[in-house]
């Protein structure tokens, strides 16, 4: 599914009448392919009529809108669109942690906010379990859900990588379907970004079931990643300069609240 984006007012500027100077004269021959998630709540989502909405997505409408270039939004599954922009059939994908890995065939913006991700549990269980490391998952005999190809910190990529996690990880296709088997007892805990999936929770009706647990796995910033075989360094540069803008001002810091940049360094290019 593509949603394409004119050059109109973005929503995130027409609703706060923050309309900041262009960031650099470009000139976009194309519409800038952008992956974005239909189930990533509050950040990236479909409505009830059928628009993709979220914090996230409007922030980005925001700068495109300040670079005046217009964008394809492309509702794909995350797994594929990594294999999708390494090989250059989209452009840009939001919500990206950097990883050695990553680099080799993408490119990254500055940062535009703050991630957290660690457990979300069945709201009995969150005390019920005193969790301080993977190595208590082990030792409880817990089985974490987790979407694949997800960034969740350094800690639990190399938890994946050992022989641990055949028994206590099981693979879900999607928040969604995580926050289904935990309510079921498939899993005891979903390995996701607390915020997402408790707004996921709300939407379902279930969120006095569950709950986040202390442990936290990443606390990082995150950042629009780029396809190195179609995005040039004038459009990196031009977003970059836009991140800056927004990132500035009153709109960003109310509609981010804790997920914003404390100290923010849009200027740094991350290749």
């Amino acid at each position: 599914m593509t949603f394409i984006g004119t050059r109109v007012v973005a929503l995130f500027l027409t609703l706060t009448g923050v309309i900041a100077a262009p960031a650099a004269a470009l000139d976009c021959e194309n519409p800038v392919r952008v992956r974005i998630s239909d189930d990533y709540l509050p950040f990236s989502y479909m409505s009830d009529h059928g628009n993709v909405v979220g914090l996230d997505v409007e922030f980005m409408r925001s700068v495109f809108q300040e670079i005046d270039c217009s964008y394809e939004f492309i509702d794909i599954p995350f797994k594929r669109s990594i294999a999708e922009l390494a090989a250059g059939r989209i452009d840009m994908m939001p919500f990206m942690s950097i990883t050695a890995e990553r680099q080799a065939f993408a490119r990254f913006s500055a940062a535009y906010r703050y991630e957290t991700a660690g457990l979300v549990m069945r709201e009995a269980d969150v005390e019920r379990y005193e969790i301080s490391s993977l190595e208590d998952v082990v030792k409880h005999g817990l089985v974490l859900g987790h979407e694949h190809s997800a960034y969740r910190g350094e800690v639990f990529k190399d938890f994946l990588a050992s022989p641990l996690s055949e028994k206590h990880v099981y693979i879900v296709s999607s928040t969604e379907e995580g926050v289904k088997m935990l309510l079921a007892g498939r899993i005891d805990a979903l390995v996701e970004v607390p915020s997402s999936t408790l707004a996921m929770a709300r939407q379902l009706g279930t969120a006095d079931v569950l709950a986040e647990h202390p442990f936290q796995l990443l606390s990082e910033p995150v950042h629009f990643m780029f396809s190195r075989k179609t995005v040039s360094d004038e459009l990196i540069t031009a977003i970059n300069g836009a991140i800056q803008e927004l990132t500035s001002t009153n709109v960003y810091l109310e509609r981010f609240g804790s997920m914003a940049l404390r100290e923010p360094k849009p200027e740094e290019q991350m290749n």
